[in-house]
């Protein structure tokens, strides 16, 4: 009986290896981008967020994210507010970025230099 057991469960194993040969078979190995491209992308990003990003100095630390889309919402559609905060305490370090959706936003996003943010 118990040989029995172990040859069924022997072709058992043999079926499913036969199954899993042929789904792999069938699924198509993923198309990994070249690091040539890899590269050009990254710095396709990095330089559209250099275009479009500006930096934020003497931000208040009760600032939120919310604040400076408030402040720059009249320059045009704010993309991504990232207040740069201690990585140890979690405290704000009293400056941010933030990136537009359009490059044409920096320059009167730039012309609020000296304006106060919270008052």
């Amino acid at each position: 009986p118990q040989a029995e057991e172990i040859e069924s469960l022997k072709a058992e194993i043999a079926q499913m290896e036969a199954e899993a040969a042929a789904l792999s078979a069938a699924v198509p190995e993923p198309v990994k981008p070249s690091p040539a491209l890899k590269d050009d992308t990254e710095a396709a990003v990095a330089t559209k967020m250099e275009e479009t990003s500006i930096y934020v100095g003497q931000v208040e630390y009760s600032c939120t994210p919310e604040d400076l889309v408030r402040h720059f919402k009249a320059c045009g559609a704010v993309e991504r507010v990232t207040i740069q905060c201690d990585k140890f305490t979690g405290n704000p370090k009293g400056y941010a970025y933030v990136e537009f959706k359009e490059p044409e936003a920096v320059e009167k996003a730039i012309a609020l230099d000296g304006t106060e943010l919270k008052g």
